[in-house]
């Protein structure tokens, strides 16, 4: 089980996400931060493919830009999946991949990525 509350860095700014949620192959953290909700899930899966992830979920309210008196909810998640084989594969093995991928996924490259480059 993972430590409450987890900690997660928002445009330099650390969040603070308390327990919401505790299941058998998933948790749930969450903070409203004067109405900007934060949530994190984490989860797994295990069975013919083993499957790990980690999703942060932001949501606000923000204008609408046709009636700017009406408000529309908007949001954005990134998730990280990890699925691997039970046989022939180590823990590790999964590990080294997701620590390849993570350190590849760079701020530069992440924003690349958010304007269209492939």
């Amino acid at each position: 089980m993972l430590a409450d509350p987890q900690s997660v860095t928002y445009n330099t700014v650390a969040k603070s996400l308390v327990t919401s949620f505790r299941g058998e192959q998933e948790s749930q953290y969450r903070l409203n931060d004067s109405g900007v909700i934060y949530l994190l899930r984490v989860g797994h899966t295990f069975g013919k493919r083993n499957r790990t992830f980690a999703q942060l979920r932001r949501e606000s309210y923000v204008s609408d830009p046709v009636v700017p008196a009406n408000n529309l909810l908007a949001g954005m998640f990134a998730t990280l999946t990890i699925d691997w084989a039970p046989v022939g594969l180590a823990a590790a093995d999964a590990q080294y991949l997701g620590n390849a991928l993570t350190g590849w996924a760079s701020s530069a490259t992440i924003l690349k990525m958010i304007n269209g480059e492939t």
